[in-house]
């Protein structure tokens, strides 16, 4: 009654704030932390996505559960009760990352069972699990988990994403392992199945020489276009200028696979994904047309943005469709169900320096269109907050800078043909998609009071349109914070 009560005080001050930082049409925890997405999947004609969450506290993961929401547009989400809680020697540690697999009809939910080990060293280990729900809402945890030990490759052996081809399953895993000067290196494990519960290690599809980090987490391995994207989060990067500023990155590495020989060809170095500040644990599934869509975490870890003392913390990106570009990149456009998050027109039209647009409930999608040889400003404004987003024409770049420490992100992008940007506010988040999608930054800002848009004094907007976005997500309250797991065989 007490854990209700602080909840729903949490809630009714975070949506009657003045200052309110709560999404309107991006997901976010009804309560308490979010992070890495998991399970993104298509399922009897619903979206279902879960998360890691801490239902009980917004300061921090704690011992991670799999939160849950369902969509039927990637924009109308409600939140359900805990899916996955961590209640089982295997898993007592947390309910780590993991995605789902679709096959006859049932959903089967692959996790890593996180175990502590105080004072020990090392002071963890990770097994796999599984669980399988046949409506996509009642799920059990089989009753002979773990299905992978992987004793051999402890202590860091984690975030499984499956998928079938002809009559058999892979798994992607990342995994930490020694290198020849004993360094911490990270890697990418394929295993394969012929009954989904039985893994046998296929190869080893990347391993980092030092340059990509220490481990790598979240992998996701698909076909695309022709080639095959490995998408993933190293972490230990070390910056190299304008690039892998953030803390840990998300990118890939396009190339061929074969399923005959199980390697992985790499045509492309690393990429990142994203530019901006808060990009993390992407996780792809494919939609009722067929079509690549990832979804990612839209915060990054140490960061401790302010809206904890609201009494959530962390968000999703939009959904994405992706598409392979040239030279190895990933183009990114919004999903087509944008247009049910659409709200009313504020402004159109060639738009002169110094334009200034109030915003509503401080969402926008805005649109411009400008020439490709002039820079161009385009500021977000609240009392004492400002975010400036610029074009360089000379420099051939494009920066976001939100102010505050470690405030600029920078990457290099030339449009081709009209300048286009298409720019998504949401309280206290900032997507931008540059041109046909090849550039993109996602970055948090925590505006004070009221939020406008201004055109930089000597930019112009051949069409510059603004309009306001609607409340999709369900903000219900109170749900359950739990469920009873139950055990049973596959």
């Amino acid at each position: 009654m007490i854990i209700k009560l602080i909840s729903f005080i949490f809630v009714y001050s975070r949506f009657t704030s003045a200052n309110n930082l709560y999404p309107n049409y991006h997901l976010s925890p009804d309560r308490g932390w979010m992070n890495d997405p998991n399970g993104f999947c298509f399922f009897n004609g619903i979206y279902h996505l879960f998360y890691q969450h801490n239902p009980y506290s917004s300061y921090g993961p704690g011992i991670v559960h799999w939160g849950h929401a369902v969509s039927t547009d990637f924009f109308h989400w409600k939140h359900l009760p805990v899916a996955i809680n961590p209640d089982q020697w295997y898993d007592d540690g947390g309910v780590f990352s993991g995605s789902c697999l679709v096959d006859a009809g049932k959903m089967y939910l692959y996790y890593t069972g996180n175990v502590n080990h105080e004072g020990e060293t090392p002071d963890h280990s990770q097994y796999q699990a599984l669980a399988t729900s046949d409506d996509g809402y009642n799920i059990a945890k089989y009753e002979m988990n773990p299905i992978i030990n992987g004793s051999e490759f402890q202590p860091d052996l984690r975030d499984p994403k499956i998928w079938k081809h002809g009559d058999k399953y892979y798994m992607v895993l990342g995994n930490s392992f020694k290198g020849e000067s004993n360094e911490t290196l990270g890697r990418i494990l394929l295993w394969e199945s012929s009954d989904k519960i039985n893994w046998e290690k296929a190869s080893i599809l990347l391993e980092s020489d030092g340059r990509l980090g220490y481990m790598f987490e979240c992998p996701d391995f698909f076909e695309l276009d022709g080639h095959w994207v490995l998408l993933f989060s190293p972490q230990g990067v070390k910056p190299e200028g304008d690039k892998y500023k953030n803390l840990y990155q998300t990118g890939h590495i396009i190339g061929d696979f074969s399923y005959d020989t199980k390697t992985f060809t790499p045509l492309y170095e690393f990429q990142e994904l994203d530019h901006g500040h808060d990009f993390y644990a992407t996780q792809t599934t494919l939609d009722e047309d067929g079509s690549r869509i990832v979804i990612a975490w839209m915060d990054m870890w140490d960061q401790n943005y302010p809206e904890m003392n609201q009494g959530f913390a962390g968000q999703m990106t939009l959904a994405r469709r992706l598409k392979l570009g040239k030279n190895g990149i990933l183009l990114q456009k919004p999903v087509k169900d944008i247009d049910a998050a659409r709200g009313r027109l504020l402004h159109t039209g060639l738009t002169r320096g110094g334009k200034v647009i109030k915003l509503v409930n401080n969402t926008a999608e805005i649109l411009i269109r400008s020439s490709p040889l002039q820079n161009l400003d385009v500021f977000i404004e609240s009392e004492g907050n400002q975010v400036q987003i610029s074009y360089d024409r000379q420099e051939g770049t494009i920066t976001l800078d939100r102010g505050g420490k470690d405030a600029v992100r920078r990457t290099n992008w030339r449009p081709l043909g009209k300048l286009t940007w298409r720019l998504y506010i949401d309280s206290s988040s900032i997507e931008l998609f540059c041109g046909n999608g090849e550039v993109t930054f996602s970055s948090r800002f925590f505006p004070t009071g009221p939020v406008s848009i201004r055109l930089g004094r000597q930019s112009i907007a051949d069409n510059m349109t603004v309009r306001s976005m609607k409340q999709t997500v369900d903000i219900s309250y109170p749900q359950p914070t739990a469920v009873e797991t139950t055990t049973q065989s596959s």
